[in-house]
């Protein structure tokens, strides 16, 4: 009995240095997701916006270590090295990592005042971001190296930005294509008319009305939409008839004679 409570000391004991030897080691810093709003026309057209990104990161005074400047390290009595606790019931055992090391096997004889021997503070990281033209809602762009720097000297993460696109108060955007919605009276309606509509790129278009045009009709003006990948969508100008709500009496008996003469029943 004595030997093999011997071979499990020493199974545990290589356990626990390699445990302290790991967290000593260098390691990749964490990818950091961040979802960001995007204006309606920086999304189509492409831009570069600047983000505050709240990352968490290794403290730089300590170098992550938790000790203040000048102080060494002791074993962490709690765990006795290994990083991590175990406790269970019955025939039934649970490892976690030791909360008073946070999983380090080591424990600083004197906090750092920055990080208050936690080995990380949370800061706000201004990055600037390009977004490429045509970016669609819920898309993600990968910023190498802009994530959580690494412990250690490790290589830092990426930063995984998910696009969330603001809606526009005048374009609304299917896949490629462009659809807006422009008023017309019912003068222009009836007898025709032209009139120039905004397009995604700053621009204005005459579009021609014809005349007994329709409530809800769509026009389609070829190549005004959204570019991406080589291929242009199209923008659709979709027309609604306002009617005047209140006629002074000259237009209204204008507008009696109108209909008398166009056998229109009121």
């Amino acid at each position: 009995l004595g030997g093999l409570g011997d071979i499990f000391s020493s199974i545990f004991d290589r356990g626990r240095r390699g445990a302290r030897t790991q967290s000593r080691k260098a390691a990749r810093g964490r990818d950091v997701e961040y979802v960001v709003e995007i204006p309606f026309l920086t999304a189509v057209k492409g831009g570069k916006i600047s983000i505050q990104v709240p990352i968490t990161e290794e403290c730089a005074t300590c170098h992550g270590s938790g000790a203040a400047p000048g102080s060494s390290m002791r074993t962490c009595g709690e765990c006795r090295g290994a990083g991590t606790v175990t406790f269970g019931q019955g025939g039934f055992a649970v490892s976690r990592p030791c909360p008073a090391c946070m999983g380090r096997g080591e424990v600083p004889e004197k906090p750092c005042p920055a990080c208050r021997g936690t080995g990380e503070v949370r800061q706000n990281r201004k990055v600037q971001v390009t977004i490429p033209a045509g970016v669609d809602n819920g898309s993600r762009i990968r910023l190498p190296g802009q994530g959580e720097r690494g412990s250690r000297g490790g290589q830092p993460g990426d930063l995984i930005i998910t696009a969330k696109v603001k809606p526009h108060p005048f374009f609304r955007r299917e896949g490629l294509d462009i659809h807006v919605s422009v008023p017309i009276n019912i003068a222009q309606a009836t007898l025709g008319s032209t009139m120039a509509v905004k397009t995604v790129d700053g621009r204005k278009v005459k579009l021609k009305i014809p005349p007994g045009t329709q409530p809800g009709t769509r026009f389609r003006i070829r190549g005004q939409g959204v570019e991406k990948s080589g291929r242009r969508g199209d923008q659709f100008v979709e027309v609604r008839v306002e009617v005047p709500e209140s006629l002074s009496d000259e237009a209204r008996r204008a507008f009696e004679r109108f209909a008398e003469v166009a056998g229109l029943k009121h």
